[in-house]
């Protein structure tokens, strides 16, 4: 059976996790699908508040009881009271992206969870380890939404896994089906995070999934384009014509592009309606009124990969079945 020694110690069956897709793009429904087919359902929290936190996190445990993740951005929380929440709300595995996750050791092992850092380079990997993390997931600029890697995951895992043996090691970005699981285990890694996969399952709550199925990895673009809420922070997302108009005006930068503070859309957010300007972090959800082709659109060049929109469950599965069969072939 496809498992390995994390799988063991986290009770989970598959070393396939859903990436925790911020913003509640990754909610409750699609977290427990994917822990109950036997993999990791990590809850997407991004910077939500400390109350939409518990209610997404009480809603998933109505629907599983196996073991769950959330991921908090560093950067977009307000204080400290998300993390806390995710502990006292007994999450197995809290991943914690983009900064020091050094503060939030003593108190993740202190609660009996699982204290992951999402970092970018073999560098910053080994930094957190140093800080005590239990495991790092490395992510290759190939990833979809915010990207904090700047090496192609083929050539960053086996330098991560050297770099921190014998901590855990888990692979995100460019991973899109079961041949990917199986390379990414062959490289040294003890379980794979998927975003784009799952962003285009039945459960996700992104309002753009047919365009990901339509696209390649050719359609995507690394940039800072969209900067309001998090300036100066790396993402890969489908060129749509938002995309393509600031790239054919030379790439203005922030304060000099068109239609800055423009109101492209608004959505349900937290139990209440929110505008969204243009040039927006926040991605088209359930709820989505707008435009899409003035919005951000995330997805990772692995949507080469993706050609349906499926159940988290039935994903899983085959993902599992095709990687089994790709390490015994």
């Amino acid at each position: 059976m496809l498992t390995t020694d994390l799988c063991r110690t986290l009770g989970v069956e598959l070393p396939i996790w859903n990436a925790g897709m911020g913003g509640g793009l990754a909610g409750p429904a699609l977290a427990a699908a994917v822990s109950n087919a036997g993999g990791l359902g990590v809850l997407g929290m991004g910077g939500l508040p400390e109350p939409v936190v518990r209610e997404q996190l009480r809603e998933a445990r109505t629907l599983t009881d196996r073991p769950l993740g959330a991921n908090l951005i560093l950067p977009l929380l307000p204080d400290d009271a998300p993390v806390e929440c995710c502990l006292e709300e007994g999450v197995s595995v809290l991943v914690l992206f983009w900064g020091d996750p050094g503060p939030y050791v003593e108190r993740a092992h202190a609660a009996g969870s699982w204290l992951v850092a999402h970092v970018g380079s073999a560098d910053e990997a080994r930094a957190a380890a140093d800080a005590g993390v239990d495991a790092v997931m490395i992510q290759g600029v190939e990833a979809g939404g915010h990207v904090r890697g700047v090496e192609g995951l083929a050539t960053v895992l086996p330098a991560t896994v050297d770099a921190v043996a014998p901590l855990p090691v888990v692979a995100s970005g460019g991973i899109g089906d079961g041949r990917g699981v199986a390379a990414a285990l062959a490289l040294g890694a003890q379980a794979v995070s998927l975003g784009t996969r799952f962003l285009c399952s039945d459960e996700s709550r992104a309002a753009y999934k047919d365009r990901v199925v339509a696209a390649t990895g050719a359609d995507t673009i690394h940039t800072k384009l969209f900067d309001v809420e998090w300036p100066d922070a790396a993402h890969r997302v489908l060129r749509n014509r938002i995309v393509e108009e600031w790239l054919e005006a030379g790439s203005p930068a922030s304060g000099q592009r068109a239609g800055e503070g423009e109101v492209t859309g608004k959505m349900p957010v937290g139990g209440q309606t929110v505008d969204l300007p243009r040039y927006s972090i926040f991605m088209p959800m359930d709820g989505f009124e707008g435009d899409l082709d003035a919005s951000v659109l995330y997805a990772g060049e692995s949507c080469s990969l993706v050609s349906d929109v499926r159940p988290a469950a039935e994903i899983v599965r085959t993902l599992a079945a095709d990687a089994d069969a790709a390490r015994s072939g």
